[in-house]
């Protein structure tokens, strides 16, 4: 599995806001076209104004149409409102626990 983490600082949480919107109207349909592919977005109330996505593949292929999705379909609002962008991606390594443990 392949990960990739955006983490974008706004100037306000309205902007982010704004840019949350985007991202909830478009990725729902945009993703039919990739199986396999997972979205995440995260949200901490004490830094309202940064946006967190967590994308998870199943192999390169997938995140390659991810990302050429991602530039043709978002990365012109992000230019826009201007954010401050950092992205980490690679391979999981290691991936301990089972989050369902115990739960019926």
């Amino acid at each position: 599995m392949f990960m990739k983490v955006f983490i974008r600082t706004f100037p306000s949480a309205e902007e982010c806001e704004l840019f949350e919107s985007i991202l909830q109207t478009k990725w729902p349909d945009l993703l039919k076209q990739v199986p396999g592919v997972r979205f995440r977005a995260l949200s901490n109330k004490q830094a309202p104004h940064v946006s967190i996505v967590v994308w998870e593949f199943p192999d390169e292929n997938s995140q390659r149409l991810i990302e050429k999705m991602i530039d043709n379909n978002i990365s012109r609002f992000a230019k826009t409102l201007a954010p401050k962008t950092m992205t980490v991606s690679g391979q999981v390594m290691m991936d301990f626990g089972d989050l369902y443990a115990g739960k019926a």
